[in-house]
């Protein structure tokens, strides 16, 4: 199933491979840009924690946290449009709809780009609480093992199954996540193919489409490791990302289909 999805996705970026691969490059030019938010938000702190008493200094803090949260609002509304004209851009080629700029430029509408954030700020919230269910415990003992033998008194055999059973358990939670995410892999390409849908129904759709269907999804992903690695040697990611992408969205378009 994986070699003809690839397959298709091959086939499809014959002659939009160059399109496909500038789409990506201003994502993650966009991505990397909002990345540097923080930042300001770090020298705007310092400043004014030199401008101001030190008893003012739980303000401070309060107030860096709450600016933090705004910049994080920030990205997304930055971010979201442009992931969602991409989502548009590949998913619709493998969905049999003719690519075009206008696809891209129509989430770029304020209306558009608002909704769009708000669905990939929803997705990453339950991203996040998934990531804290399964990757914390394993974090936790894992990470309290390292701290711990760095002070002493605690013994070897102590600390190699402390430490065994810390990775084996952030392993597993590791598997568990990658899985379970997976539930949501179709809520950006329903809303891009229905742009009037809600979230509720596009997590009912894509949880119902992706039922048994998670692990198959993982593997997919995981297909394309040796790609990512040469592309960190020989290949250039350019060109493997726009591969990789387009290979994604035919398997979701194929997860989409009805079945007659």
């Amino acid at each position: 199933m994986n070699k003809a999805t690839k397959q298709k996705s091959r086939a499809l970026l014959r002659g939009h491979r160059i399109s496909s691969a500038m789409l990506l490059l201003a994502g993650a030019a966009l991505a990397t840009a909002a990345g540097f938010l923080p930042l300001l938000l770090d020298f705007a702190a310092a400043q004014a924690a030199a401008a101001l008493s030190p008893a003012a200094g739980i303000g401070l803090r309060w107030g860096k946290v709450a600016g933090g949260v705004l910049l994080a609002l920030l990205a997304a509304l930055l971010c979201a449009p442009l992931r969602l004209g991409r989502e548009a851009w590949f998913f619709g080629g493998a969905d049999g709809r003719r690519r075009s700029r206008a696809r891209v430029l129509f989430w770029l509408q304020p209306r558009w780009a608002l909704k769009a954030a708000w669905f990939v700020i929803a997705l990453a919230v339950r991203r996040l609480f998934w990531a804290a269910v399964y990757l914390l415990p394993g974090g936790f003992l894992l990470g309290g093992t390292l701290m711990q033998s760095r002070g002493g008194g605690m013994s070897l055999t102590l600390f190699i199954c402390a430490a065994a059973g810390g990775a084996v358990l952030l392993a597993l939670g590791i598997g568990f996540y990658l899985s379970t995410v997976q539930r949501y892999a179709l809520v950006l390409p329903i809303l891009a193919k229905q742009p009037k849908c809600g979230l509720k129904h596009a997590l009912r759709l894509s949880i119902a489409r992706t039922e048994g269907k998670c692990a198959s999804l993982v593997w997919l992903l995981l297909s394309f490791a040796p790609w990512y690695f040469l592309g960190l040697l020989i290949v250039p990611l350019i060109y493997i990302a726009p591969y990789v992408t387009q290979a994604k969205a035919c398997r979701h378009a194929e997860l989409l289909t009805p079945v007659a």
